[in-house]
C-alpha cells in the first residue's frame, strides 16, 4: 500500500459519515427509487447528524431548513438567509442547483467541492437524498456537508 498522497474521483463520496448515510438510505429504501420521508428514522439516529440538514422543497422552488445540526450550520455560515418569521431559507447558487438536481432528476446527488476562497482551500462533500411524501412527491430533501480539507494557501 502506497503512503503518498491520496486523490479522490469528483463522484466518489470520501466522508466516512455520509458514506454511512448513503448506505442507511440504500438499506431503508429497498427496491424503491427513493426513500419515503415517513420511512427516515429520527434524524438526531442519523450517522454524522451534526453534519445534516433536513430541508423541505416547497412549491414555489425555495428550500426551506427545518433542522440543521452545528457542523452543517459552520459550513453554510452566513451564506443562510433568515426570514422576519425566523425561517432559515437557502440562498446559496450553487446549493440551490444541487437541490434542484436532486428534485428534478429525482435522485440522490454526490458533489465533491473544492473552493478556493482568498488564500484558503476548503475541500467538502455534499450529498443530497430525496424523500418522498405521500403521493410520490419530492417533499424534503436530507442533506449532509463535510468538511475534508481546510489548507492556507
Amino acid at each position: 500500500m502506497s503512503n503518498g498522497p491520496r486523490h479522490y474521483a469528483a463522484d466518489e463520496i470520501v466522508a466516512p459519515e455520509l458514506i454511512a448515510l448513503q448506505a442507511l438510505y440504500d438499506e431503508r429504501r429497498g427496491r424503491q427509487p427513493l426513500l419515503a420521508y415517513d420511512a427516515l428514522p429520527p434524524v438526531e439516529t442519523l450517522p454524522g447528524v451534526a453534519d445534516l440538514a433536513l430541508v423541505e422543497a416547497l412549491a414555489d422552488g425555495r428550500y426551506r431548513y427545518l433542522a440543521m445540526g452545528n457542523g452543517y450550520r459552520h459550513v453554510a455560515g452566513e451564506a443562510l438567509s433568515v426570514g422576519a418569521d425566523g425561517t432559515v431559507i437557502e440562498t446559496r447558487p450553487v446549493v440551490r442547483q444541487h437541490f434542484d438536481l436532486a428534485v428534478t432528476e429525482r435522485r440522490p446527488v454526490h458533489v465533491s467541492v473544492t473552493r478556493w476562497d482568498g488564500p484558503k482551500i476548503l475541500q467538502y462533500d455534499r450529498l443530497i437524498l430525496p424523500l418522498l411524501d405521500g403521493r410520490g412527491e419530492i417533499a424534503h430533501l436530507l442533506a449532509g456537508e463535510v468538511f475534508l480539507r481546510y489548507a492556507k494557501g
